[in-house]
């Protein structure tokens, strides 16, 4: 201690500090954007080849078949589907904004986090793009972008693991389901949902005094047990409703595979975010083809993944779009012409 000291003192970093500068620079040499560009490029080119493995043995005609074999009853339905998992979304960013300090109907939220999260569904770079939108947006409400910023944080993160708990739920209360698509046994799984489920107690310990600075401690707390646990229902009904919207795509679902089918969707969608691919196009389907080709036959996800992403993530942003041309073309005392 007293040598780190006196290296301070004469200007010089103490030896614990040297000792991680080769992997600081080393990360920052990831976080560039020429490596991270290429890094992108190399797992879209992984997706790619898998997708190829995955599609290698089916033909043509049996994708256009389950492509047409797919009713507007399942497409309604996913549509349906798809609007629970935004409101889902939403109470999760309301919940956000209470937890940084704020208090903003749940309307206000939906208005950001709708548009948000269609955004970085097709976008992809969920963390830049879902924050730079989020301090414009709510900037507009008098918020500052400090806490726009921890608002786009907190509820990524709360996403994330909700997520995770749920396919650990699944895990522990069904592991048969999803142990053949993760070549574990039953014990394994079990184990392995054991560990996912543990981050559900930061959403009861998390922004109260007693908490880690991290994770927005010594601060009174403007959430309550009742909605902390609506918090963490939004973020598991997110996950399901939205695998639920891909599911009922499948020609003829069978209702036995849904929570290995959930694993599948949870641990695609999660690893995809994770690549930097614009959106995770090719990446999550690459996973997802993977996991569930002991469910189902490929060219039926196949069908279904085109269909979703037509459904969840392109109409959500084609429809914010059109609403924002559309105030922007009719403004009070304007007409169009």
């Amino acid at each position: 201690m007293e040598a780190e000291r006196r290296a301070s003192a004469r200007g010089q970093k103490p030896a614990a500090s040297r000792s991680f500068a080769p992997l600081a620079g080393a990360w920052r040499v990831v976080r560039s954007p020429p490596v991270r560009a290429l890094l992108s490029a190399a797992v879209f080119a992984a997706a790619a080849w898998l997708i190829w493995r995955q599609l290698s043995a089916m033909s043509w005609a049996g994708f256009v078949d389950a492509l047409a074999s797919t009713t507007p009853w399942a497409v309604g339905l996913s549509i349906a589907l798809t609007l629970a998992s935004y409101a889902c979304l939403s109470a999760t960013e309301w919940l956000a904004i209470r937890a940084v300090g704020h208090a903003l109907s749940y309307r206000d939220a939906a208005m950001v986090a709708v548009p948000a999260y269609a955004l970085t569904n097709s976008a992809g770079f969920s963390p830049a793009t879902g924050m730079a939108f989020r301090i414009q947006l709510y900037g507009r409400k008098g918020i500052s972008s400090s806490h726009a910023a921890a608002v786009a944080l907190v509820a990524g993160a709360a996403v994330t693991l909700s997520g995770l708990i749920g396919a650990g739920l699944v895990l522990v209360v069904d592991p048969q389901s999803a142990a053949s698509a993760l070549h574990v046994g039953d014990w394994g799984a079990v184990a392995l949902g054991v560990l996912l489920v543990a981050p559900s107690a930061l959403w009861f310990l998390a922004f109260t005094r007693r908490a880690p600075l991290w994770i927005g401690g010594g601060r009174p707390s403007r959430l309550s047990p009742r909605l902390r646990a609506l918090g963490l229902a939004a973020g598991l009904g997110d996950w399901l409703f939205s695998a639920a919207a891909l599911f009922v795509l499948l020609p003829d679902p069978a209702t036995a595979i849904f929570p290995g089918f959930l694993v599948a969707y949870v641990a695609g969608s999660l690893l995809s975010a994770a690549a930097g691919v614009p959106g995770g196009l090719g990446v999550f389907e690459a996973i997802v083809l993977a996991l569930t080709a002991v469910m189902t036959q490929a060219h039926q996800t196949a069908a279904a993944l085109l269909l979703y992403r037509c459904v969840y993530s392109l109409g959500p942003l084609g429809i914010w779009g059109a609403v924002t041309l559309g105030r922007r073309w009719v403004r009070p005392g304007r007409r169009p012409t």
